[in-house]
């Protein structure tokens, strides 16, 4: 087996430290809520602020980890299914969740992560904040349907 070159070993150390980072924050998030839809709406907002302060660790986490090569890509796809996570949980809002297509979460967390990834390649990760509520209404609306996740984001916005 190839031992790691000192950039991997660079990259892996960074990413780890960006992950970790970006966990405590969506577990605060997540945590100050009870309900499912404002346990999203929070780990939503506190991501994209996470992002705009933090827009180096939002570089290594996406834009980094896709051009690392096969681990970057492994570090990627964990960081898309730890979000695919929380998500997931939306299933259980209604009974008919139980029939959106197994590749809703991955939709979802794969949509928001190129979205930051995006901005930040483009210089503009203090443009994400004020995305929250288009990204609250994107990722609830499979689950919840349109107008509640329109309702939702609204007064997850003006309550924040």
């Amino acid at each position: 087996m190839e031992e790691p070159s000192g950039n991997q070993q660079q990259f892996a150390s960074a990413f780890e430290g960006a992950f970790a980072g970006l966990q405590v924050e969506l577990e605060k998030a997540w945590m100050a809520q009870l309900a499912w839809p404002l346990r999203v709406a929070a780990a939503a907002r506190a991501g994209l602020r996470f992002a705009a302060a933090e827009p180096s660790a939002a570089q290594t986490l996406t834009n980094d980890a896709l051009a690392a090569g096969p681990e970057g890509i492994v570090r990627h796809e964990r960081l898309i299914a730890y979000l695919r996570g929380g998500l997931a949980l939306g299933r259980q809002e209604r009974p008919e969740n139980d029939r959106l297509p197994e590749i809703t979460e991955h939709a979802m967390a794969s949509g928001i992560v190129m979205l930051v990834a995006q901005r930040v390649d483009l210089g503009r990760a203090a443009e994400l904040p004020a995305l929250v509520p288009e990204v609250i209404q994107f990722v609830l609306t499979p689950y919840l349907g349109a107008e509640e996740a329109r309702r939702i984001a609204a007064e997850h916005i003006k309550g924040s």
